[in-house]
């Protein structure tokens, strides 16, 4: 078989390897999230909660990245479909909102989406030392 053959058969399978590789690695990156990386901090700083994003997600047999990577419309509906995972969640949120920020504080938000999924679901910590563990060193 000539050479330009093989070449053209063995293309077709490396391509779908390298879009399958290049579309899962975002969320592969989200494996384990340590410090905080968000315009609203002046700098990084390690998470008062490292959140390990995909056991989290096996355990609670999350696919729906929507659940918590939510969008709104312009008339404030929360909207089904793609997510939000491309945005901040400091976009909307804000760390130190103003009286006519209608989105609720940055901490808020993390506290209330977390809280109130575990005690729907009956499911993971809802007190704070359950999440906020102190260092034993």
């Amino acid at each position: 078989m000539p050479q330009s053959k093989l070449l053209k058969k063995a293309a077709a399978p490396c391509a779908a390897v390298l879009v399958a590789a290049l579309w899962l690695l975002p969320a592969l990156a989200q494996d384990s999230l340590t410090s905080l990386k968000d315009p609203a901090f002046p700098e990084h700083r390690p998470m008062s909660v490292p959140f390990k994003h995909n056991e989290h997600n096996a355990k609670a047999s999350l696919k729906d990245c929507t659940v918590c990577h939510h969008a709104y419309d312009d008339q404030g509906r929360r909207v089904s479909g793609p997510s939000n995972t491309q945005r901040s969640c400091s976009d909307c949120h804000q760390a130190r909102p103003t009286p006519n920020d209608s989105a609720p504080a940055l901490m808020m938000a993390y506290h209330k989406l977390c809280q109130d999924c575990h005690k729907a679901q009956g499911k993971g910590p809802v007190k704070c030392s359950g999440c906020h563990v102190k260092d034993p060193a």
